[in-house]
């Protein structure tokens, strides 16, 4: 079963400018590693109640594309959940394998829309209390392209179990996806609730990071 979404994440040209950035808004750095076999370096970010993973290539890429390109969800049934949507038709990116930092197994399938989605069944908890001394009060959403939103709405209502809180916006665990017909990448933005918000702003591989009210 799917029961959280862990994670969103992506490549990084330059990885201090974006530690640096997500400092700004209060991250704090919950696991580092470096994986050997790849040459890259992991860091998973905590920005307020979501976390955020850093992929920094030690070889340059003049192909690679970078910024937040997949969500991770953790499952108790890798293999179960896997094969399941495989059977409904979503397109198949890697099956199941041990990941590539020793900790547990993963998979990759795309959406409807061609949004990377990796599936996770692991014993190691990166998450710590929500952080909301910082900037930043709450991960709010990550924004997904949804130009066929009903197919979108299907995937992660029906066969993710998602809650539809809005007529565009799931929740799992503690963070949610809001699916967004006209956006302009997989990984649309960030929407993170703040006591103050500011302008909007991209990071250094130019993510889009909405700012909203907090409740």
């Amino acid at each position: 079963m799917i029961y959280e979404l862990n994670h969103v994440g992506g490549r990084v040209r330059d990885l201090d400018a974006s530690l640096s950035f997500y400092d700004g808004l209060g991250a704090e750095v919950v696991d580092r590693l470096f994986m050997t076999s790849s040459r890259v370096h992991r860091v998973h970010l905590q920005v307020a109640t979501g976390l955020v993973e850093l992929l920094h290539h030690e070889a340059s890429d003049p192909q690679a594309t970078y910024g937040l390109n997949h969500v991770g969800f953790m499952t108790d049934d890798l293999d179960g959940d896997y094969a399941r949507l495989m059977a409904l038709g979503y397109g198949e990116i890697s099956s199941p394998r041990v990941a590539g930092s020793g900790q547990g197994r993963l998979a990759f399938l795309s959406d409807p829309n061609g949004v990377r989605v990796e599936l996770l069944q692991r014993s190691e908890e990166f998450r710590v209390p929500p952080i909301t001394a910082g900037p930043v009060h709450g991960l709010s959403y990550v924004a997904l392209a949804a130009p066929d939103l009903d197919a979108a709405i299907e995937f992660y209502g029906t066969h993710l179990g998602m809650e539809r809180v809005a007529d565009d916006t799931f929740r799992i665990g503690a963070d949610a996806v809001k699916l967004v017909p006209q956006a302009a990448s997989s990984i649309d933005h960030l929407g993170l609730t703040a006591a103050e918000p500011g302008a909007d702003t991209q990071d250094p591989d130019g993510n889009r990071v909405v700012f909203l009210p907090a409740a």
